[in-house]
């Protein structure tokens, strides 16, 4: 068996994920966040008081936001460090970021970071409220981990992230 090396002016070599990929991705992330409280509405009766057709379909939310975030970080991860970090120089916005959480100082949190500390937190929380019987999540999530010994907090507004990821991501097929 030969190994395959493609011709240069064909193809450049290394990992080029299909970023059309990542509209489809960012709309279902989206559309959890914003069908959750309809969702929610739907509830008759509270979880663990009889079955509701509706909280079962609800149980999924959290497992598929995990599955998305962690795929759009990756490829957005592979087109930054293709492109030699360009995120960098674009500024984005996608929440804030306390480095130590022993200090209450925060900064913003750039895409290409938002995109570390989802594939290396530790703890994933997410911000819920209460409508009627169900609870429902709100496109804020939290991050937690450590590095070097310490430990830090990011909490990434989805929606933000979306629009950047689509305003910077997106451009670089």
């Amino acid at each position: 068996m030969a190994e395959y090396i493609p011709i240069p002016e064909q193809r450049t070599e290394g990992y080029f994920p299909n970023t059309g990929n990542t509209i489809i991705e960012l709309h279902r992330l989206l559309a959890i966040f914003l069908a959750s409280k309809n969702f929610a509405k739907l509830c008759k009766n509270y979880p663990g008081e009889g079955f509701d057709p509706i909280h079962k379909i609800q149980e999924v939310e959290e497992d598929e936001v995990t599955r998305i975030l962690l795929s759009l970080a990756i490829t957005a991860r592979v087109i930054d460090d293709r492109e030699d970090r360009v995120f960098g120089f674009l500024g984005s916005d996608c929440g804030t970021l306390q480095k130590n959480t022993e200090n209450l100082e925060a900064e913003t949190l750039e895409l290409r970071e938002a995109c570390n500390k989802i594939i290396h937190a530790k703890t994933v929380r997410f911000d819920v409220e209460e409508l009627n019987v169900q609870q429902y999540l709100n496109p804020i999530i939290y991050l937690y981990g450590s590095t070097q010994g310490k430990e830090w907090r990011a909490q990434l507004d989805v929606i933000k992230f979306c629009k950047e990821y689509v305003s910077i991501v997106c451009k670089f097929y």
